[in-house]
């Protein structure tokens, strides 16, 4: 026979309906070691089974669900606001002018802040620089060197600024838009 003890124990935690919804919920989602422990001591070690596949199945699958539902819905939102994207615009923006003018004084190997077309033409002929540009969405690859350097002039310059090479970079870099083709038209 079960010392009263243990069934005032077993009875405080699955003696009503309502008292095992409570146990089972402690089970899934807060302090369920103290129940199974119970379980396993006072009523059957098999219980131990039971306990953590309880837990695993509905305290890992179900509410690993249920909380990616609703950082999914969060993100969402979050997408929408126009205050977080603008600010993530303006961190793009700085981000590729810091990647531009890094670039720029790599490629000024002279040293005197302006980039002259065969220094471009240089540092654009290295398949590593050439794989960079393409991550940063400047499709270097299509053209030579030169041709690209005549490009982000605009005015059949020589020599090109930083503020020009980031300018530039940033009015050629990305897909074509509708912009660009109506221009050409």
């Amino acid at each position: 026979s079960t010392p009263d003890i243990v069934r005032h124990r077993l009875f405080e935690y699955f003696g009503t309906a309502s008292r095992s919804l409570l146990t089972m919920f402690e089970l899934a989602l807060g302090n369920w070691p103290p129940v199974s422990r119970m379980l396993q001591e006072d009523v059957s070690e098999y219980f131990v089974f039971f306990a953590i596949g309880y837990k695993v199945v509905i305290g890992f699958s179900v509410i690993g669900v249920v909380n990616g539902v609703f950082m999914q819905e969060t993100f969402k939102v979050a997408s929408q606001d126009d205050a977080i994207m603008m600010r993530q615009t303006e961190n793009k923006k700085r981000t590729h002018v810091k990647k531009m003018t890094e670039l720029f004084k790599l490629a000024d190997s002279s040293g005197d802040g302006v980039l002259s077309k065969e220094e471009f033409v240089a540092i654009t002929q290295s398949a590593k620089v050439k794989t960079w540009l393409a991550a940063q969405e400047f499709a270097v690859a299509l053209m030579d060197g030169g041709q690209l350097f005549d490009l982000l002039c605009e005015g059949n310059k020589e020599l090109i600024t930083a503020e020009d090479f980031v300018f530039g970079v940033t009015r050629l870099k990305g897909q074509a838009r509708s912009v660009d083709v109506s221009v050409l038209m």
